[in-house]
């Protein structure tokens, strides 16, 4: 998510551009003169989880739970090439100050259980999703619910404990709502365009609804919808090339070298607003990182541009210590960090050190994680680093939230959200996933102005941000990844909005052969 940094783009190198050369992007304009057709049923596979279940509070827990999710329970709002496109509410509006919020909710929908929605389920939702740890209740934080009130049927007033401009872009992640009272949450009813008619750990059955109250647009065209758990992308792959799957998510990026001229399949690539950001994440508070020598000097040990060949294959981009390139708050007055080894020494000599030594946890949880740290053990020893890999299975890596938050140097894969969403949500003391470490006075007095800005006073103030978190934070942000999946020609439809992992099948459909 570089825009303006004058790197190089080995994405272009290579000639393959915004994602049309290796088959496909989720842009609606490249079915744009198709005419959807109705019925049929889409197979499509994605990673799963021990941990998966039907209840919504699981929605986010795996990229297969996210997906069913994001089809059986409407949300708020959601996020299309960084501007919010109004679902259950069609506005929210802040008061001066932005620590008073106005919600609209939108009449004329109904839940799959025949129930109208009203101001009064988005509330109890919101009391749901605040009070269970997880990304959601992450986002609402700043939300006071004591003091918040329904209005009226479609009307609902959200006090906030601090100024926060944004929130409107924090109401449009995932917050999905169920109805007033539910208390069997493994099968709320949602008022999304399917429903889930069967479901085990392996499969899930998501039945169509004729009663969509969105059905105006066209949709559901599906008659169906099945998902399946494979946890190896290899797997899933060979699934849709066998006629087993007819879309698989989540493809490694040789998946897009060896399968480029394949005319059998259809690969798909994600935006360059939707590329995720591979990171070394270093706690301020741990040593030997709690010395701004040595963070510094790890950042200059880092080779990007090696690791952006041969990690990511040449298909992403060189990143230089900041989220979100190519979103329109992103500072890209940014400097460069080279690969300098020598500077990095000279670092580590300042701090009274011949060299570190260091444990890096890391996991193939995600691709290019555990590639980046094996890489990294030979390129930061040129720069003094005596690095060793901590390398955890996969399905424990994130499965202990304090060792996360305390753990000195481990990878990370960071997923594209709005950089005024992003930021607070890995920064700053009220940040539910600070895995730098605890923030500074001088970081929570920058994270604070700018969750009060919006407008152009937004966007000044995240320069402020990236600016301090380029020279003082702890994230080495080396590269941007994308996302592949792939499916059969006939699958058209499908769309990222805000979470190419995790794709909105909404408005899929098959083409008829």
């Amino acid at each position: 998510m570089h825009q303006g940094l004058t790197r190089r783009t080995l994405i272009k190198a290579m000639g393959i551009g915004a994602g049309m050369a290796v088959g496909g992007s989720f842009s609606p304009l490249a079915w744009a003169d198709e005419q959807p057709v109705r019925g049929g049923v889409l197979r499509a596979a994605f990673a799963g989880s021990a941990s998966d279940s039907t209840s919504v509070l699981n929605s986010t827990t795996s990229n297969l739970a996210y997906v069913r999710a994001r089809i059986v329970w409407d949300s708020l709002a959601e996020i299309d090439n960084d501007r919010i496109v109004w679902r259950l509410m069609t506005s929210a509006e802040p008061n001066t100050d932005a620590t008073e919020w106005t919600l609209k909710i939108r009449p004329g929908v109904t839940f799959s259980s025949g129930r109208a929605l009203s101001a009064k389920d988005v509330f109890f939702s919101l009391k749901v999703w605040k009070s269970q740890p997880g990304s959601q209740s992450g986002w609402l934080k700043p939300l006071d619910l004591a003091a918040s009130q329904v209005v009226d049927g479609e009307t609902l007033r959200l006090k906030l404990n601090k100024p926060v401009g944004s929130f409107d872009l924090l109401l449009a992640q995932s917050i999905f709502i169920i109805p007033e009272g539910t208390t069997d949450l493994a099968n709320a009813p949602g008022s999304g365009p399917y429903v889930l008619k069967s479901w085990s750990p392996e499969k899930s059955i998501l039945q169509a609804r004729r009663d969509y109250w969105d059905a105006a647009r066209g949709g559901p065209w599906l008659d169906e919808i099945q998902l399946f758990a494979i946890s190896d992308a290899a797997a899933r792959l060979n699934g849709v090339k066998a006629g087993q799957f007819d879309y698989a998510g989540g493809m490694a990026l040789l998946t897009a070298r060896a399968e480029k001229g394949n005319p059998g399949l259809h690969l798909w690539h994600s935006a360059s607003n939707e590329m995720s950001n591979l990171a070394f994440s270093m706690n301020l508070s741990k040593a030997p990182f709690n010395r701004p020598e040595v963070v510094e000097a790890l950042k200059y040990a880092i080779d990007r541009e090696t690791m952006v060949r041969a990690v990511t294959m040449g298909f992403g981009e060189v990143a230089n210590d900041a989220l979100g390139a190519g979103q329109p708050w992103f500072n890209a007055g940014l400097p460069i960090r080279h690969y300098d080894p020598e500077k990095a020494k000279s670092l580590l000599k300042r701090a009274g050190l011949a060299d570190v030594e260091a444990a890096i946890r890391t996991s193939d949880y995600e691709y290019g994680t555990a590639e980046s740290a094996t890489l990294l053990l030979r390129q930061a020893k040129a720069g003094g680093f005596n690095l060793r890999l901590n390398r955890i299975p996969a399905q424990d890596y994130y499965s202990d939230f304090s060792l996360l938050l305390n753990t000195p140097l481990q990878t990370n894969l960071y997923r594209p959200m709005p950089l005024p969403v992003a930021l607070p949500f890995y920064y700053g003391s009220g940040a539910p996933w600070p895995f730098t470490g605890p923030a500074t006075p001088a970081l929570d007095n920058l994270m604070n102005a700018m969750q009060a800005a919006r407008g152009d006073a937004l966007r000044a103030r995240v320069a402020d941000v990236q600016q301090w978190l380029w020279q003082q934070g702890g994230d080495a942000i080396f590269a941007r990844i994308p996302s592949v999946a792939a499916s059969t020609p006939a699958v058209v439809g499908v769309r990222g909005a805000g979470f190419f992992d995790y794709p909105l099948l909404r408005d899929a459909w098959l083409r008829r052969s």
